[in-house]
Formats: C-alpha cells, sequence, structure tokens
C-alpha cells in the first residue's frame, strides 16, 4: 500500500514523540550527581596529592562533582567557612584537614551546626584532631565540644606509624560491606580512640601490632539530623590509593546522602 506523505509525516512525528519520551524517562530514573564539596589543608600530610586522590579515586566510583577548598592556612578555612550559606550548594561536605590550633568556638559551633541541621558529611583522619583541641571544655574530656559530638568520638592522640590490620564489628553495614575482612593498610597511623558517642555505631577496628586492644577506625555517627561517616584512616597516599579505600569512601558518601550506585 502506498504511503500518503501526510500519513508518513505523522508516523515520524509519533516516533520522535516516543523517543522523546523514552529519553525523557531514562533521565528521570538517572539520579543527578551528588554535589560534593571537599574542604582540605593545613600541615602534616599530602594534601595536594591527597585531593586528587580522593576527587579522582570517588569520581570513577559513584556519580560525583567535586569542588575543592584547598586551604593552606587555617585562617583561610574559617574565612571560607565563616561565610553565609557556604554549605548550602552541596549534598555533602568531605573533611580532610588538620586545623588542630583553632580555638574561636564560635566558629566551630557554627560549621558543626550546619551538619547538626541535616548536611551529610565525611570526616577523614585529621579532622578527628581538629576544631577542638584548644577549645575549653566543661566537662574536662572533650565530650561536650561540638566538634566532637559531630564527629562521635574522643581522640586526643596516635601510634607509631606501621600498617592497619582492620577487623569488621558491622559486616553487613553498607559502608563496609565492600571491605575485605582482615585488610590491611600499606602504610598506617593509628589514631587512639578513648570514647565512642551514644549517636556513633562502630563498624571496624584497627590494630597496628602495638595497641593492648584494637582501636575503632571507622564508625558511623547521627549528629542532630545529619548523617556523618568517618574514618581514621588516611594519613599516607598509599593508603589512600588502595582499591579498599576508595571503596570504602565511595560507600561512605553514598550511605551519608542516602544514594545508591
Amino acid at each position: 500500500m502506498k504511503t500518503t506523505k501526510p500519513f508518513a509525516l505523522i508516523i515520524c512525528i509519533l516516533t520522535l514523540a516516543a523517543v522523546g519520551i523514552v529519553a525523557v524517562s531514562q533521565a528521570e530514573k538517572s539520579p543527578a550527581p551528588i554535589k560534593a564539596l571537599l574542604v582540605t589543608g593545613e600541615g602534616y600530610h599530602d594534601y595536594e596529592s591527597q585531593k586528587k586522590i580522593i576527587s579522582e579515586g570517588v569520581s570513577e566510583r559513584i556519580k560525583i562533582d567535586w569542588t575543592i577548598l584547598h586551604h593552606k592556612k587555617a585562617d583561610q578555612c574559617k574565612a571560607d567557612l565563616s561565610k553565609k550559606g557556604w554549605a548550602d550548594d552541596y549534598d555533602i561536605v568531605v573533611y580532610n584537614i588538620c586545623h588542630a590550633k583553632e580555638a574561636d568556638s564560635k566558629f566551630i559551633d557554627s560549621v558543626a551546626a550546619v551538619h547538626e541541621a541535616g548536611k551529610p558529611a565525611v570526616a577523614l583522619h585529621c579532622t578527628m584532631h581538629s576544631f577542638h583541641w584548644n577549645v575549653k571544655s566543661a566537662s574536662g574530656d572533650q565530650s561536650d565540644k561540638s566538634w566532637v559530638k559531630f564527629l562521635g568520638v574522643r581522640s586526643r592522640n596516635h601510634g607509631p606509624k606501621a600498617p592497619i590490620t582492620v577487623s569488621k564489628v558491622k559486616a553487613d553495614h553498607p559502608v563496609v560491606k565492600d571491605l575485605p575482612e582482615g585488610w590491611k593498610t600499606p602504610e598506617g597511623e593509628l589514631y587512639n580512640v578513648l570514647e565512642v558517642l551514644p549517636t556513633a555505631t562502630a563498624l571496624a577496628t584497627g590494630d597496628n601490632g602495638r595497641v593492648k586492644k584494637p582501636q575503632v577506625c571507622i564508625w558511623v555517627n547521627q549528629y542532630g539530623k545529619g548523617k556523618v561517616f568517618s574514618t581514621t584512616l588516611g594519613h599516607h597516599n598509599s593508603t589512600m590509593k588502595a582499591k579498599e579505600y576508595l571503596d570504602l569512601l565511595s560507600n561512605g558518601i553514598l550511605w551519608a546522602t542516602g544514594r545508591s550506585k
């Protein structure tokens, strides 16, 4: 049967419309990339390399767009994180910092308040020793400080540099589900965790062969409305580059933001 031109045109239009509907449907099923802010910097660590290791390594595993604030000095960090709405445009804030000498409790409280209000976060390694050492504590043990409440643990020091054997205590948790049992970091600096707060859940412990008992090294915390994933692992670039570490970090980001791959 010979097809008339008007009929052929109608078929063409309907076909294009169907293709458009399918494309829109697929776009709706595909979530937008996670918008992440990486706050990093100051001393004692190779943050220049680590910001690339983190952003590039995680980007190979999940859909994520990064904005990076690399501060060479603590006052630069303070200036940026004191701006109104500094975290508003992001789905999560990832901290890989070493600002131990910050003593402005009002500033620290304001940063913690962003997460208490619901902004998800990730805290890596020396972030556990930042923003509270020089702040006075009414309790005398740091547990009443806003940054410690945000982290979910108390830590003041670390052991010698040595590889760390990681053992899972909640193997079914989505953050550590891909972490091999007994994974040993290439290098390490095991932090001593004095207390796990009631709001936090330990996921794994670490043993460097020189501690009296394994120390909590991976955990999650509920801080107000905000979900926080943390690990004390990550002093050395060799550890951060490891597939196991980048898988762990990616899963932590997905858990904190409530996303899936």
